[in-house]
């Protein structure tokens, strides 16, 4: 239910929706906090502290808590394990790089970022199969050549 509110039938994001969903939670989670502070000169009875102390974490911490659970459940990404990008993904990054590329030719120090840049295209890849790895290995290879001939223009004059 949470992946369905947070992100779009193609698997993007909704990025306001997780700011206003975080903004909940954490003011609940504050909300909570002061709470608790406040507990002690709304009674002295010691079963309604702990009452008010346990609604105070359980249900306005806890929200935050298995929210932030769930984002940590949910990455792919674990370290030490190989990375799982959906084509989709794939497609992103490497038109990423691609634009990067292109902005970096008009810049002073365009060798370097055209040599990190086709460090990335090669690592995409190296992670990717099928016809990922096509796309991946087409945009590393361009940009080796962009920085080829940008290497070979700075020699030449």
């Amino acid at each position: 239910m949470l992946q369905r509110f947070l992100h779009r039938r193609d698997g993007t994001l909704r990025y306001w929706r997780l700011v206003a969903l975080l903004g909940t939670t954490i003011a609940m989670a504050i909300f909570g906090g002061a709470l608790i502070w406040i507990v002690p000169s709304l009674t002295s009875n010691g079963f309604a502290r702990a009452g008010w102390v346990i609604v105070a974490i359980g249900l306005l911490k806890l929200p935050l808590i298995l929210l932030l659970w769930s984002f940590i459940r949910t990455n792919r990404e674990w370290p030490g394990r190989p990375v799982q990008w959906g084509d989709v993904e794939v497609a992103a990054i490497l038109r990423h790089i691609t634009e990067q590329a292109d902005d970096a030719e008009s810049r002073p120090d365009a060798a370097a970022r055209l040599a990190f840049l086709s460090r990335e295209a090669w690592h995409v890849a190296d992670q990717v199969a099928g016809n990922a790895k096509v796309d991946a290995l087409t945009v590393a290879l361009r940009i080796d050549e962009r920085l080829m001939e940008h290497r070979s223009r700075e020699r030449s004059g």
